[in-house]
């Protein structure tokens, strides 16, 4: 009978009519600001953990301006959040006070060229935000010394942060290939250059790239060599405590919104010029429609902020690091043959 077709459509309308009502208002409400966001817009300033003498990540100049990816993505996140993103303090950390900083509320978040693992986020109630640089773990030794790879390090002696993935990952590098080290075990980073300095290891190990900083700031760098192998695959980036959902949103997504701005063409020059694009994409990263930041307690113009401040991951990059004549190597974007990339803002 021909009617019968429409019956089975008229059945399923209120029952759709009903999901419709119900998802308008969580669509159209703006979310609460989460407890740690109401925290440091009281404070008047967001509070990241970092390492205090580690380029290209955080350093300060010779003026004492704090300089590093590290710093370019917690300025971003205050730009995001409080709108200015010279609202930063930053606090140095080191490698076993920067998982009690965050974990106290002592810092809202922690960088520190911090890698990603999982008893970090099963066991120190922890969660891993966001990769802000891909990194592994390598070796820098005396040219003097003639050693060429990291199998002729045989039985020498190691200086290593303790408690540390570079610890761990050294012990089962080692372990993996018969062979033994002798670990001088020291926390502060700049009493572990200086021992390496001294003569108090033969190597020094840690992420590739601080070996590449550390090196190109000696007086003869050619004095020292960087090993041509790394032992470790190192996600480093931002760590919040668990507890406050909407701050881990906040956090991830503003790393994400640098790396979707590079991967659409939108730079910290030409955001008022992309805000007029036919993108859908582009528009909805830059608050001209959509509701993303309201959907995270933000205003629409928090991603536009958070890439005027730092400009898109390809400048940060080319402002933080390539200076030091640093690769970008794993780091471009994942169309270029990279690892960086951003899911869908939307």
């Amino acid at each position: 009978m021909p009617a019968s077709r429409p019956l089975g459509l008229w059945r399923l309308l209120p029952g759709l009519a009903l999901a419709a009502a119900l998802l308008a208002p969580v669509m159209a409400e703006a979310a609460e600001p989460s407890p740690t966001v109401q925290a440091i817009r009281a404070r008047g300033r967001l509070v990241c953990g970092m390492q205090g003498d580690n380029p290209p990540f955080s350093v300060p100049d010779g003026q004492g301006v704090w300089r590093g990816i590290d710093v370019t993505s917690c300025r971003a996140l205050a730009a995001a959040v409080l709108g200015d993103p010279d609202k930063v303090t930053i606090r140095p950390v080191t490698g076993l006070t920067r998982f009690p900083s965050v974990q106290s509320g002592e810092v809202d978040v922690l960088f520190g060229s911090t890698t990603w693992v999982t008893t970090r986020e099963t066991a120190l109630g922890l969660s891993f935000a966001s990769t802000n640089y891909y990194s592994g773990q390598g070796f820098l030794v005396r040219t003097s010394l003639g050693v060429q790879h990291v199998k002729d390090l045989n039985g020498a002696s190691i200086c290593v942060p303790p408690g540390s993935t570079t610890e761990l990952v050294l012990q089962d590098w080692f372990r993996q290939h018969d062979g033994t080290f002798q670990p001088v075990i020291i926390d502060d980073p700049n009493q572990i250059q200086a021992a390496f300095l001294s003569g108090r290891c033969d190597a020094y190990t840690r992420d590739l790239t601080g070996l590449a900083g550390f090196r190109a700031r000696q007086t003869n760098p050619s004095e020292f060599l960087l090993l041509p192998e790394f032992i470790s695959m190192e996600p480093l980036g931002a760590f919040v405590r668990k507890g406050d959902n909407a701050w881990f949103d906040v956090v991830r997504w503003t790393g994400y919104a640098l790396v979707a701005a590079e991967q659409m063409g939108v730079t910290g020059h030409n955001i008022e010029e992309q805000k007029r694009s036919p993108s859908p994409d582009v528009r909805r990263l830059l608050g001209v429609e959509g509701e993303v930041g309201p959907s995270m307690g933000l205003d629409r113009e928090w991603a536009a902020r958070a890439i005027r401040a730092a400009g898109n991951y390809g400048e940060a990059w080319d402002r933080d690091i390539k200076p030091m004549g640093i690769e970008r190597g794993l780091n471009r974007l994942w169309n270029e043959g990279g690892l960086q990339f951003s899911p869908p803002l939307r």
